[in-house]
This record gives C-alpha cells, sequence and structure tokens, in this order.
C-alpha cells in the first residue's frame, strides 16, 4: 500500500488531466510534468549561457570567444580552478566568467548564477567548470564541508545509532490492526461548513498553539513532560476529521503567524492526517501520524533565529545548521514521556526523500518510515504555502504543482501526492478560482476523484459584485455542472502570493 510508485504507475494519475486545459495565467500541472524542459543544445547557450547585453545591445566586451582564444588564456592564466557546477551557488554573481574544462566561454563575468543555468551546464555534460581562485571564494560551498559528520556538531551519537540501527534493520513496516478510518469518514458534498463548529476549530487550534508552544519551551529548559498532551490534541482531530474532513483542513489556514514553529506545525499535522487517512490507516496509525506532525519541527527551536529568520538565501554553512534541526528534535523527544516509539523515527526522517537527496541522513525508498513520507508531503506543501523570511507564500495551486513534479521526479512518494489529490484537488480547498463565466469562486470541497472539478463557493459575480455564499446556487458542484469550468487559479486576495517557476521550484528542492 506504501510502496513508492512506479513512472508508469503515476503517468496514470498525469493522463487524468490529458484533456484539462487552463487559459494563460498558470502553466497546467500536467504540462509542467511533461513538456517543462528545456530547448535544443543551441537555444540554451543562447538563452542561458550567452552573457547579458550591455547598453548599446551587443554583448559585453569579453563575450564567447572561440575555443581556441580560450584556451591560450586559460594555459597562460595560472589562476583558474576546478569546481563542481553543484557547488556553485545560486544567486551569486561572478566576477570573472566561467570556462569549461577544454576551455570554452560559458559565463561571461559580471553573470549571476541562476538554477536555470546550472542545469542547462550539467545537462550539457559538464559537471564541472574552471572559475578563478578569486570568486571560488564568494560563489561555491567549501569543499571541506564534505567531510563534516553529523556526530561532529556534538549530537548525541549514541540516540542517532538507536534510531538508524532500527531504520538499517529494516523494521519500518507500517501494519493496521484495525479498521481503515476512511470507513467512518462522511462525504458532505455541497453541504455548506457549520460555523458554529469551524469557530470551536479556530479557538481549539489556538489553545492547542498555545499548550504546544508551552512544551517546547519546559523541552528547552531541560523539563520532562507529559505526552499525553498531544496524543489528546490527535484524537480530538481525528474525530473532526471523520466529522468534515474539509472544514476543519480549512479551519487552520491563515490563523498563526508564519514563524509561530508550534502552530504551524498543526497545519502539518491535520493535513498529514486527512492524507493518512485517505490512505486507509487505522485509527492507531492515523493518530501516530498526527502526533509526529505536532512535534516534528520542535527542533528549529535550537537554530539560531537569525538563520532561522533570514531574509536572504542561506549559505551552506547556515543550511547545514537548518539540516540539524531533525537530530535536535529527536533528542527534544527523549524528554516527552508516554509517545509512542515511532513518532522520533518519523520526525527524524520527515525531510529524508524518496531519491535519497534529503536529509540528515540521505535516506532513500523503503529506508524512509511509511508515516514519514506522508509527513513529508504534507511539509512541503505548508511550507511552500507559508510565507518564509525571504519569499511570499505561494499560491496553493502552485505548490500542488510543485509537489506533481516532485512526484514525477521522485522526490517524493507519488502514491501520497495522489492521496493528496483526493484531499485537497488540484485546486486545493481554501483556494480561490476564476470560473468559466468570469464569476469568482472559493474551493470548499474536494471532490473525491474529479482533481479538476471541486466543489467550489462563488463568492462574486462576473460584474464584481460581492454574492450571498450561503445561497444555494453559489454551492456548485463542478463535477455535476457541465456548464462551469476552472480557468485559471488566483492568489488570496489580500495576499502577495507567488505563482510557479523554476526558480522557485528548486529553491523549494533545498529549502527546509
Amino acid at each position: 500500500m506504501f510502496t513508492t510508485a512506479s513512472n508508469s504507475s503515476w503517468d496514470g494519475l498525469v493522463d487524468c488531466f490529458s484533456s484539462y486545459r487552463l487559459v494563460v495565467g498558470l502553466a497546467p500541472a500536467f504540462d509542467l510534468i511533461r513538456f517543462h524542459q528545456f530547448g535544443p543544445a543551441c537555444q540554451l547557450e543562447k538563452q542561458l549561457l550567452a552573457p547579458e547585453p550591455n547598453e548599446s545591445g551587443s554583448g559585453s566586451g569579453n563575450l564567447m570567444m572561440s575555443s581556441t582564444q580560450v584556451a591560450e588564456n586559460i594555459t597562460q592564466d595560472d589562476g583558474l580552478v576546478t569546481v563542481s557546477v553543484n557547488d556553485l551557488i545560486v544567486g551569486r554573481t561572478m566576477n570573472f566568467p566561467i570556462y569549461d574544462p577544454h576551455g570554452v566561454l560559458l559565463l561571461a563575468e559580471n553573470s549571476e548564477i541562476t538554477q536555470e543555468r546550472k542545469r542547462a551546464i550539467i545537462q550539457h555534460g559538464v559537471p564541472e567548470v574552471r572559475i578563478s581562485q578569486e570568486d571560488k571564494k564568494r560563489v561555491t560551498m567549501n569543499s571541506e564541508l564534505a567531510n563534516l559528520k553529523t556526530n561532529s556538531f556534538g549530537f548525541d551519537a549514541d540516540l542517532t545509532k538507536r534510531i538508524d540501527t532500527i531504520i538499517d534493520g529494516g523494521l519500518m513496516t507500517l501494519k493496521n490492526d484495525g479498521p481503515a478510518v476512511k470507513n467512518d469518514v462522511v462525504y458532505l458534498g455541497r453541504k455548506g461548513y457549520d460555523q458554529q463548529r469551524r469557530q470551536k476549530l479556530i479557538e481549539q487550534h489556538k489553545s492547542n498553539g498555545k499548550a504546544l508552544g508551552e512544551m517546547i519551551s519546559e523541552v528547552m529548559h531541560g523539563e520532562k513532560i507529559n505526552g499525553s498532551i498531544v496524543s489528546n490534541m490527535a484524537a480530538h482531530y481525528l474525530k473532526e476529521m471523520t466529522t468534515d474532513t474539509d472544514n476543519t483542513l480549512t479551519s487552520v489556514i491563515d490563523q498563526f503567524k508564519d514563524d509561530d514553529i508550534a502552530s504551524r506545525s498543526m497545519e502539518v499535522s491535520l493535513l498529514a492526517m486527512a492524507i493518512g487517512i485517505e490512505m486507509d490507516l487505522d485509527a492507531v496509525n492515523a493518530r501516530h501520524l498526527a502526533v509526529a506532525g505536532l512535534v516534528h519541527d520542535w527542533g528549529m527551536m535550537k537554530v539560531p533565529v537569525e538563520t532561522r529568520t533570514a531574509k536572504t538565501k542561506l549559505n551552506p554553512l547556515e543550511m547545514l545548521e537548518i539540516k540539524k534541526h531533525p537530530i535536535y528534535s529527536l533528542e527534544m523527544l527523549q524528554h516527552v514521556s508516554a509517545l509512542s516509539t515511532v513518532i522520533p523515527v518519523i520526525a527524524y526522517q520527515v525531510h529524508e526523500r524518496i531519491n535519497g537527496t534529503g536529509y540528515p541522513r540521505g535516506r532513500r525508498g523503503q529506508s524512509i518510515h511509511p508515516l514519514a513520507r506522508i509527513l513529508q508531503v504534507a511539509d512541503a506543501f505548508v511550507g511552500m504555502t507559508s510565507v518564509r523570511p525571504y519569499r511570499p507564500a505561494m499560491m496553493r495551486y502552485s505548490a500542488m504543482e510543485c509537489l506533481i513534479r516532485q512526484a514525477r521526479e521522485n522526490y517524493v512518494d507519488p502514491k501520497v501526492v495522489r492521496a493528496l489529490l483526493r484531499v485537497q484537488s488540484l485546486f486545493p480547498i481554501g483556494s480561490f478560482v476564476q470560473l468559466s463565466d468570469d464569476s469568482i469562486a472559493q474551493v470548499t470541497r474536494r471532490n473525491q476523484d474529479h482533481y479538476t472539478k471541486p466543489i467550489i463557493t462563488r463568492v462574486q459575480n462576473a460584474s464584481g459584485e460581492l454574492v450571498d455564499r450561503e445561497a444555494d446556487e453559489n454551492l456548485i458542484d463542478l463535477h455535476e455542472e457541465e456548464s462551469l469550468d476552472v480557468v485559471r487559479a488566483l492568489p488570496t486576495p489580500g495576499s502577495n502570493e507567488i505563482n510557479y517557476s523554476e526558480d522557485t521550484y528548486h529553491s523549494n528542492l533545498v529549502a527546509p
């Protein structure tokens, strides 16, 4: 049930969208999966590798010399060193040109390193480049970083060793001992939210957020705490989830400050629980997943605040500090009683990726606990749609695009993303869309397998006037209403949400 899907099975999901098109404004997720590639090599060189034109419209004075000329210059210049393209830091500007090992100019001086340019160079079969010794210190990661081991930072080596022994021993299976919670979930169709119940949920979120914050503070001061508090939270939310999943999930959106780690973990926990229920977890496993979601990021509180709240891209040493936080969380959870032994394992592995590019151990595939693979997707979605010090929040639709592509490229488990689509739809609940009649609506309920046809509430007519959200004609099942379609995903009104782009996609692969 939880094994990684093959490319062919993922193609089946992608094909669900093959006949669906959005008008200009947002590239559809399936187009990104199938066609978002660079053009021919000659076009790449022209678009990405050539230097920027100067004010006169021509290239700068040191443009695209012949390989013979460049090779002669390199031979005469002993100030060049060889570095890995992967070690070039995105966002840094070269003071001097970049050459390939044969002396061909790749980037002129004063060029900015971007993800697109790095990918283009690598796709040309050039894993290493030649740069000036002066530039090396500014634009690359120090090669000595590769020699740094986690234990060199003073972690509890015995603790991490015990967890790694569990993982290496293959004790990562997941078994349901009871019936699937999904059997008890009530699907409400076009029914609106119970506002009284929703208000109680919001109040409960705030109370739980405060309690979680106090627990973190106590653990940070070395105190022992009772883990039954978070277990009770999970049990309460499980009941709410079976009563009205959509209301429970949307009630937590935008309720907390974006730097409030404890409270933001609740949104991750609830989304993970909903995905797990969709994947047929029983009540015990669903609660374990929710508890792990509530505690998995506690270790971020041990990361220096200046690193946690940096408004610029983190340098390699700062990223290493971020990557230590799962182990900090692991250590903190040793002060929490009454937790299932699987909770620390899940929390420890949330940031691993099934292709082995995650952290803290670079585990892959079946070496990552199934519940951690679910929590990873929920954590990624909430992270993308939250404001970060260095960027605005992404549109919820754009975050879904990113995750679909990540599934295709084997960063996340495709089966988990497929379950997320069933929970949220391609246009996630809570997001805003433009309809084919030019009216504006908010997505209020998922529609199971009808990913592109969610249940929506019209909020504004084609003339720009607000409408009665509670009126029956404005509660619409797009699968039943053949004359209406979503034509464009929209940012949340009053927000500064950003759209999908290559830079945002790749930045989310390296962000915590």
